[in-house]
């Protein structure tokens, strides 16, 4: 197949709408899924085979993780987009420079990310009051996880270079494996070798190398009509690294913002225990789950937009949001009945403690009736900024984020609070610091952790439509300033 015909196979830009978008979603949603399986196996692995302690200490290291990976996840997002809008307008020369330069920025990032992440795991988690009892589980979890992190950073750079070209297939493929190593790895080290948290961890790790390093492998080699060289890494082109950086940073400000409000949070979260910590725990790997196909749309709606934008066809840009908008609507509904009906057999698949059940059945059934909201945000979020409009998007997600710090702390730390001396006053115990130790409190207020997280799904996803439905987000596209310049001159 020659190069024209390459670039030709993954076009959104023409066929029937909804047909073209689902088909081009289904494989994103699927892989959104395998990959949550990373997460997932581990903590039904650390939950059965090893001990509560253990699954709230790879909880506890999540958000320190997001931190770190949100800055190559806006690199993605940036590549994504103006590889989307050069696809679009059919501009081979930019397009393979923007693969070459992507790759560059890859390489030296990733590198730059492992070695903080091994110098600082264990200073971070001390800042967070992580549990003396999870804290060593949670540092060597961390610290192994981040020796994975190149090899992670190239699966999702080139995740992004293969979608904006219009190809969801192969990065689905990369992780169906990637994921087999993972499970078998995780029953090997853990129940073989009884390696404990840190078995799941190099299992991780083994399989992020994995998925990088073959979807850079099928770049290089050419299989989209443009290709990765050493020569055109070296090559620098310095304007264009400016447009990828320019896009991508709104969204790594963005995911790190949010990275940063997860971890003020964890900070609140570790006031209610260990057996809170596993609740949160398991129910975000079953939220993680629901929440698949409303991203898995979104991006595929960043996608199609930003071909569209950069073939100049506005209009079908917005039909295909709205048609998302409403699939999401419908599949949020029925996700939410699942979840409100049948949670607890899911959460059993994670852990048989009854404590931990009994608060994450009912935190599950409370934020099952968000889910549209989330689907709304994620496609019309998604659509802005495919079409090159990322700077509002990112700072209303920054304000929802940073809504739930003040909300946790009145509808729950500050609860809490009180509780705890209220029942000092009443002589029930010695101080604050032995009601504290003896969880006096957590089971009357660990609620209004969910609520929290609820009602900022609400806020964020009206700030969004509003932006989306009055905004000028259509006109930020790269190829269309580029044909404004044009005209100008």
């Amino acid at each position: 197949m020659d190069e024209k015909k390459k670039m030709q196979k993954g076009s959104l830009t023409e066929g029937p709408i909804a047909k073209k978008l689902l088909l081009f979603a289904l494989p994103i949603i699927i892989g959104n899924m395998v990959q949550q399986l990373y997460n997932v196996v581990d903590t039904i692995v650390v939950g059965n085979f090893v001990s509560s302690d253990a699954l709230a200490a790879v909880s506890v290291s999540f958000p320190v993780m997001m931190i770190f990976n949100s800055l190559f996840m806006g690199l993605s997002m940036g590549s994504n987009i103006i590889i989307a809008q050069y696809r679009g307008a059919g501009d081979r020369e930019k397009l393979e420079r923007a693969l070459n330069n992507t790759a560059t920025l890859t390489l030296i990032m990733g590198s730059c990310i492992t070695v903080l992440g091994l110098m600082f795991s264990r200073s971070i988690l001390e800042l967070l009051n992580t549990p003396a009892n999870i804290i060593d589980d949670s540092t060597a979890y961390l610290r192994i996880v981040m020796g994975g992190t190149l090899g992670n950073m190239m699966y999702n750079t080139c995740n992004g270079i293969a979608r904006g070209m219009g190809d969801s297939k192969w990065p689905l493929y990369t992780l169906i494996v990637s994921s087999c190593i993972n499970i078998v790895l995780d029953l090997l080290f853990v129940i073989k070798f009884n390696m404990g948290v840190a078995g799941v961890a190099w299992a991780t790790l083994i399989a992020h190398i994995f998925s990088g390093f073959i979807m850079l492998y099928r770049i290089a080699k050419g299989h989209y009509g443009a290709r990765v060289t050493l020569k055109g890494m070296l090559n620098v082109d310095w304007s264009l690294v400016g447009v990828v950086v320019k896009l991508g940073t709104p969204s790594a400000v963005q995911n790190v913002a949010m990275s940063l409000g997860s971890t003020i949070m964890q900070t609140f979260s570790n006031r209610f225990g260990s057996d809170y910590l596993a609740a949160h725990a398991v129910v975000q790997k079953a939220d993680g789950f629901a929440m698949m196909p409303m991203m898995g749309l979104g991006m595929a709606v960043t996608t199609f937009v930003g071909q569209n934008i950069g073939a100049g066809n506005t209009e079908r840009a917005k039909k295909g949001t709205n048609a998302a908008a409403w699939i999401c609507t419908g599949t949020g509904t029925v996700i939410a009945a699942i979840l409100y009906f049948f949670g607890i057999y899911i959460m059993r698949a994670f852990t048989s403690n009854t404590v931990v059940l009994e608060m994450g059945e009912r935190g599950l059934k409370f934020l099952a009736f968000f889910y549209i909201f989330i689907g709304i945000n994620n496609c019309m979020g998604g659509a802005c900024r495919g079409a090159g409009a990322t700077v509002v998007p990112a700072a209303m997600s920054m304000v929802g984020t940073f809504i739930r710090i003040p909300l946790a702390y009145f509808l729950a730390i500050n609860p809490l609070n009180k509780f705890i001396e209220a029942a000092v006053a009443a002589g029930q115990y010695a101080s604050v610091e032995a009601a504290t130790a003896a969880g006096c409190g957590i089971a009357e207020n660990y609620m209004g952790l969910f609520y929290t997280q609820g009602f900022s799904m609400v806020i964020g996803a009206a700030m969004m439509f509003c932006y989306y439905k009055w905004g000028n987000w259509h006109t930020k596209g790269v190829t269309a300033k580029m044909a404004a310049a044009r005209n100008a001159e």
